[in-house]
């Protein structure tokens, strides 16, 4: 089994084409493949050299390893189930449109909620009812990160505990993740991200007016970068907000799979296609997303600071990349490319 073109990859990535750094992760249940470190965990105002241990934001595989676990969780415990509506756990959503969907569309992404909106923009009286009544129309697949955010309210709501309180007593420290976490964090070994929210503010401005938000301007390191989950919500939401090494995601990806932090009649719950059409969709997941590269068994998920996590059952691979494209400027034309470069030259290292 030979990682010889995925290394060289890696390094034409982390030097030709300007990715400060990245870590990536090939493994099986038993077994690591390919464990390898490049580049830098920031490049300004100071250069520092990551390595295989450097924490990163994991924007939004905060909602597959964050959210829809502790909801899968909350319904084995039959705490919830996924037909219950939002305004069930949540008064403020009753009489609303969004009041009435339920935690398996907003798992699924098919409630109808808009992909995305800057909350902050808003006066913080304004920003639940935005959430409860701006709705699409439809029940087709929108990834929305406005559906994870309210299903991070509905854990608070019925645990009675902080979202970030709840995933850390009852999964990471469970199975001993001490690296994976909600921020902020003063840890030093952190990658860092953009160098303040331009591309953000760029974006929040088609909404409405930008002018009263504090933006960030410095090289945003150990706190999220995602801005609704920075600026609303202090670092802690269900749709961003975790951070974590390359270790501790490998050993969460296996514990998942081995059915320790769910049953694994629900993991095969979470892991099927429930949508039926070309966006395939699990229960936090993207189904089938390397069709005909990987097994139609695999699920994976991204997120937007140019982090991937795949695992496929039928071929016992996981492949963990975790890369800080986004610093010190957002540059999204490279993440798409690389991620399914890395998938295909990892399948075709393990199927040689």
């Amino acid at each position: 089994m030979s990682f010889k073109s995925l290394d060289a990859l890696l390094v034409d990535y982390t030097t030709t084409r300007n990715i400060a750094g990245c870590v990536c992760c090939v493994a099986s249940m038993k077994e690591i493949f390919f464990f390898h470190a490049y580049g830098y965990a920031q490049v300004e105002p100071s250069r520092v050299k990551l390595n295989k241990n450097t924490i990163f934001d994991l924007a939004s595989l905060t909602k597959p390893l964050a959210t829809a676990l502790a909801v899968m969780q909350l319904c084995e415990e039959k705490r919830m189930n996924l037909s219950d509506t939002v305004q069930r756990y949540l008064p403020a959503f009753k009489k609303s449109i969004n009041g009435e969907k339920t935690i398996k569309e907003l798992l699924l992404h098919t409630s109808g909620m808009p992909a995305w909106f800057p909350l902050y923009i808003l006066p913080s009286e304004k920003r639940i009812p935005f959430l409860a009544n701006t709705n699409k129309g439809g029940h087709h697949v929108v990834y929305s990160c406005l559906g994870y955010i309210v299903l991070g309210m509905i854990i608070e709501a019925v645990t009675h505990m902080p979202l970030d309180q709840y995933c850390r007593t009852n999964i990471y420290e469970k199975i001993g993740a001490r690296k994976m976490f909600f921020g902020p964090t003063q840890q030093r070994n952190v990658a860092a991200t953009e160098r303040g929210n331009q591309h953000e503010k760029q974006l929040a401005a088609r909404f409405g007016d930008i002018g009263h938000v504090l933006w960030r301007d410095h090289v945003i390191k150990g706190e999220v970068h995602d801005g609704n989950a920075h600026y609303c919500f202090q670092g802690v939401s269900g749709n961003a907000g975790l951070f974590s090494n390359a270790s501790d995601l490998l050993l969460i990806a296996r514990q998942y799979c081995a059915g320790t932090i769910v049953r694994a009649e629900t993991v095969q719950m979470m892991t099927r296609d429930w949508t039926g059409t070309q966006n395939k969709r699990g229960l936090g997941w993207v189904m089938d997303a390397y069709h005909g590269v990987l097994s139609d068994r695999a699920f994976s998920h991204t997120g937007f600071t140019g982090t991937l996590f795949v695992a496929d059952p039928e071929q016992d691979v996981i492949i963990l990349l975790l890369t800080n494209v986004v610093h010190p400027v957002v540059r999204p034309e490279l993440t798409a490319a690389l991620r399914n470069k890395v998938v295909q030259e990892v399948s075709s290292a393990v199927s040689a």
